[in-house]
């Protein structure tokens, strides 16, 4: 119910034929009332203020404007009935809307949940695609201009704020309200309807989360961070989070349309438009299921869900702004479906692919000499990433956003990160490690750190759940595993004591160490263990769904047929694990939080209880949680590797980094992480500390058809390129690529797999494009996803292809990954797509199968992201023997192989690799990046 008030004194009692009865609110361009026509209807009337009533030249536009405003279709909007400019007191008559405005619901209940917060961005979405296909700009849209009726949202003062700006009357003053103006409002430039776009993102953030998503304190501060930060997207949920941040963007023409993102958001409710939505015909019609949907009291938001099993982010937020990551689970999962795995291997002697040092059966598994593994640098969002993230947005710390696949026979495994990856040597010990190392500094005192909110929905923070960013980080310090990955990169046993695999790597046994306990006491067995991995697999927003899916019964425990694995048997001390499918690279994912034990109060994965106050056995245990604010852990003085040196750590919740960096140079925090321009602008202060990420950034050569068909021109385009330039584009951390696998993975990343990758030559250039049929003048597409750095890269590259080729190179922008993938593999598509990609788990796999597998080739009907079609036996042969191959150094020379064997058909052509950074207090010392970017806060202790 509305909030009406009595008239006041000098208020008045009639305009023009309607009677007011109330004042409903009052704001900078007039006072609303409400009243009743002659038949006794009610409606809204705003009565405009005094200053715009003198110019008659102002009066005549007013009018102009009114009368273009009143042309909005009735969809989701309160239609704009009436209006008299020519009186002495001019005005305008809506319908009236009896419900509270959202900001009023905001102030009252709190951030918008569930289907509420879907039926609000669709209900208010359409009446945007009404009012701009009227060809109205609203100028205004904010939570105060939309009211929650009973049957969905409506939009009012559309068209108001246009009218008033073009009396010329405010010429000095901007139009909007500050914390939902788009950037070029507040710099003076033109402004359409990708402003209104924008203001919705802004309206969609506050609304699920409760706080402006650029701040709410001076105006100037908040107009800085909406023109140079990237926004607070906080708790909101996918797949709602990933159209705000692409509605978000700093450059309008980035922006999708407002007919598009209604689109998105239809289809994401199941009620996809027809196609032809252009013609009048069908956009009226889209415009009605818009209305419908958010009438719909169960209308909800499901987010994608691929043949691969994983949940398909809308965007990614994570490349175009670093990270930002966490999804939520889609509220109807479908079954997994496992895309085909390599083939079989054709026997070595038969393809001249030696084998040597294979391992005995049943000998200790010693880990593979290189892997990728996942990474949640800097501590924050996004983050990235699904594949093609853009980092530069401040992630938070959701920066592991990806899509991921465990294949099926022949124990493929392949993965794709939306975020960050680090890559390890794992060298696993028979009888586990001793734990981190004791260093320098004193025992006692508390660290504060700086990261992103946690990402998961309702903010829980179990291990289950966890996914990336935060809550990835909390799990590492609540819980330990089997096996960590150290901050070199090195892998070591934690409570495993020996990892030991069949002659196929079809069945592990694992041994665990006794005598460890949880914080409260009870026991870490076998059964712990695998009560938290049938937990995780219930979990379909954590890790679970992208890491566990080969591992026998997960299907059954995912959909809720078991509760158990079928493939994990535990007994005392010991488990046995079945997979589906050979995999030699297993051990490599079991350092991921979602492979933690947990104790029996766990329960179900919906036990809430535990989900916000998980007990661990990690170095620390948790003290208190306050969502959205702060996390405080004490140490756990049960570890089972020794007390840490710090009392506690705190961590400030907060996307911020601005206030991240700001309390690190007031000495308030040990630790602040940065993001994308955040490294440039911390160039030269002290404590400054920067690392190169393992997830490599490229161009994909669409190898079917077009000017990319020919190895010569896609060899021309890899020589034509300056790495070292657009590294530094991307940032300062970034460094220029020499191969596909990142440097970070032992043997790989150094200068000679890939000459022309290692420097420019021009020379070489237009040799090899004039035998590839790439003349001056050729056209070349580039598919470019339009987020964050991606745009300026893209710029970049067709600089150096016009400058060293003389060929034409068109940018096609696509909003998000789904219709990137879609555009990238249909039949009509050619030229180059701009790519990102990193890894789940620790393996050299993961980096090569996924984007080259000649089984897996990506196509309109299948999500698969071999994107360039490319195929090749001889690399399917050498993957194919590698994951069967127990032996890490020999696995790791067939990898090897495998890539220099693409790298020689350029059937990737790489560019750099990413980077990332944090301020870090030299107050403390064993304090800095873990192999996640998180600091390593159990290590660290006061000088």
């Amino acid at each position: 119910m509305a909030d009406i008030r009595p008239l006041r004194p000098g208020d008045p009692e009639r305009l023009g034929a309607y009677r007011l009865t109330g004042l409903l609110g009052e704001g900078g361009q007039g006072a609303v009332y409400l009243a009743e026509d002659e038949p006794g209807h009610r409606v809204a009337v705003k009565l405009l203020h005094a200053r715009f009533s003198a110019d008659p030249k102002a009066r005549s536009r007013f009018a102009a404007e009114v009368a273009v405003a009143q042309r909005v279709e009735a969809f989701c909007t309160a239609r704009i009935l009436d209006s008299d400019v020519e009186g002495d007191r001019p005005y305008i008559v809506s319908e009236y809307i009896d419900g509270p405005s959202l900001s009023a619901a905001l102030a009252e209940g709190g951030p918008q949940r569930g289907a509420d917060l879907d039926r609000l961005a669709i209900g208010t979405m359409t009446a945007l695609a009404a009012i701009h296909q009227a060809g109205v700009v609203h100028r205004d849209f904010k939570p105060a201009n939309v009211l929650l009726a009973a049957d969905g949202p409506r939009v009012i003062d559309f068209g108001i704020a246009r009218a008033l700006d073009a009396t010329g009357t405010l010429s000095s003053t901007a139009v909007g309200t500050p914390a939902y103006m788009a950037p070029e409002q507040i710099s003076g430039a033109p402004v359409g309807p990708a402003a209104d776009v924008f203001a919705w993102g802004a309206t969609m953030a506050v609304a699920a989360t409760g706080r402006p998503a650029f701040g709410q304190d001076s105006i100037p501060a908040v107009m800085h961070r909406i023109l140079n930060m990237a926004p607070d997207l906080g708790m909101t949920p996918e797949p709602l989070r990933g159209v705000v941040a692409d509605c978000l963007s700093k450059d309008p023409a980035l922006r999708p349309a407002s007919q598009q993102v209604l689109a998105t958001l239809l289809t994401l409710a199941g009620s996809p438009p027809k196609p032809g939505g252009g013609s009048g015909e069908a956009a009226g019609e889209m415009l009605s299921k818009g209305a419908e949907t958010a009438a719909a009291e169960s209308a909800r938001l499901h987010a994608e869900r691929s043949p691969l099993g994983v949940r398909q982010p809308l965007t990614p937020q994570s490349l175009g702004s670093h990270p930002q990551l966490a999804q939520s689970p889609p509220a109807a999962p479908q079954p997994f479906h496992q895309p085909p795995a390599p083939p079989a291997p054709v026997p070595p002697q038969q393809q001249g692919v030696p084998v040597p040092g294979a391992q005995p059966p049943g000998a200790p598994w010693s880990g593979p000499a290189a892997y990728a593994g996942p990474s949640t640098w800097p501590s924050g969002q996004q983050a990235p990433p699904a594949p093609g993230v853009d980092m530069t947005k401040p992630p938070g710390t959701r920066s592991r956003k990806r899509i991921g696949v465990l294949a099926g026979a022949g124990g493929a495994a392949a993965a794709v990160l939306a975020l960050v990856a680090t890559v390890v040597i794992v060298n696993l010990d028979r009888g586990g490690d001793p734990g981190p190392k004791p260093t320098a500094g004193r025992v006692g005192g508390n660290l504060t750190v700086s990261l992103a909110d946690v990402g998961t929905e309702q903010g829980v923070i179990d291990p289950s759940h966890s996914f990336s960013g935060t809550e990835r980080f909390l799990g590492k310090q609540l819980f330990t595993g089997l096996t960590e990955t150290r901050p070199d990169g090195t892998t070591v046993n934690r409570l495993a004591t020996d990892i030991t695999p069949d002659s196929s790597c079809s069945n592990w046994k694992i041994g665990i160490r006794s005598g460890t306990t949880f914080s409260d006491g009870e026991p870490v067995d076998a059964a712990a263990f695998a009560r938290g991995w049938a937990r995780s697999a219930a979990t379909a927003a954590g890790a679970g769904p992208v890491l566990m899916t080969d591992i026998a019964g997960y299907s059954d425990v995912e959909s809720g047929k078991a509760s158990e694995f079928s493939g994990v048997q535990a007994t005392g001390n010991a488990l046995a694990v079945r997979l589906t499918s050979p995999n030699c690279d297993f051990p490599a994912r079991l350092a991921d939080p979602v492979f933690a034990p947990v104790p029996r109060a766990a329960g179900p994965s919906a036990n809430q209880s535990y989900n916000m106050n998980p007990v661990g056995n990690g170095p620390f245990k948790l003290q208190s949680y306050t969502k959205g604010k702060s996390v405080m852990l004490v140490r756990n003085d049960r570890y089972a590797f020794g007390k840490t040196k710090l009392d506690g750590v705190e961590v400030d919740l907060s996307a911020d980094t601005t206030r991240g960096r700001a309390a690190f140079t007031a000495g308030q925090t040990g630790w602040a992480a940065l993001h994308g321009s955040d490294l440039t602008t911390a160039r030269g202060m002290s404590g400054l500390v920067t690392t190169t990420l393992p997830f490599t950034r490229m161009l994909v050569p669409i190898t079917a058809r077009g000017p990319m068909k020919s190895k010569e021109a896609r060899l021309a385009v890899s020589y034509a390129l300056n790495r070292t330039q657009l590294a530094q584009v991307w940032g300062p951390a970034h460094k220029p690529a020499h191969g596909i696998v990142p440097p970070s993975t032992p043997g790989f990343g150094a200068p000679g797999a890939c000459p022309s990758c290692d420097a420019p030559d021009p020379a070489q250039a237009k040799k090899l494009a004039v035998q590839g049929g790439l003349t001056p003048g050729s056209t070349v597409q580039l598919y470019v996803q339009q987020v964050g750095s991606n745009q300026a890269a893209a710029q970049a590259v067709v600089a150096q292809l016009r400058s060293a080729l003389g060929v034409d190179v068109k940018v096609v922008p696509i909003p998000d990954i789904t219709k990137f993938r879609s555009t990238v593999v249909a039949d009509d598509s050619s030229g180059l797509a701009l790519f990102a990609w990193g890894s789940d788990y620790p393996g050299a796999y993961t980096m090569l199968w996924p984007l080259l597998g000649g089984t897996i080739v990506g196509t309109p009907k299948n999500d698969y992201y071999n994107l360039s079609g490319w195929k090749n036996s001889t690399f399917d042969n050498l993957i194919s023997t590698a994951v069967r191959t127990s032996q890490p150094a020999a696995r790791t020379d067939l990898y090897k192989r495998a890539e220099k064997t693409a790298l020689d058909d350029m059937a990737l052509i790489p560019l750099v690799y990413d980077g990332g950074g944090a301020l870090v207090s030299s107050r403390y010392v064993g304090l800095k990046p873990d192999y996640d970017g998180d600091p390593t806060v159990a290590t660290a202790a006061l000088r």
